[in-house]
């Protein structure tokens, strides 16, 4: 698990980079990872295999930018 903890916070500049690539401001795109983030932390992450980690944030992530537009 702590590999995965990692892995986890590794990816936010990433999600965040991708918040912006949807047209989101800076402090927009940290609010929305920072959400998507505190729920991933509460999750139990060896759930979800390998790489699918990646894919499950990005998921996450448009899920609030979908909620955020409305």
């Amino acid at each position: 698990m702590p590999n995965r903890l990692f892995e986890l916070v590794a990816l936010g500049p990433e999600l965040r980079d991708e918040a912006k690539r949807q047209g989101r401001g800076v402090n927009e795109a940290y609010l929305l990872v920072h959400r998507v983030m505190v729920e991933a932390f509460r999750e139990d992450l060896d759930r979800i295999a390998g790489d699918g980690l990646r894919a499950h944030l990005n998921s996450r992530l448009k899920q609030r930018l979908q909620d955020h537009a409305a």
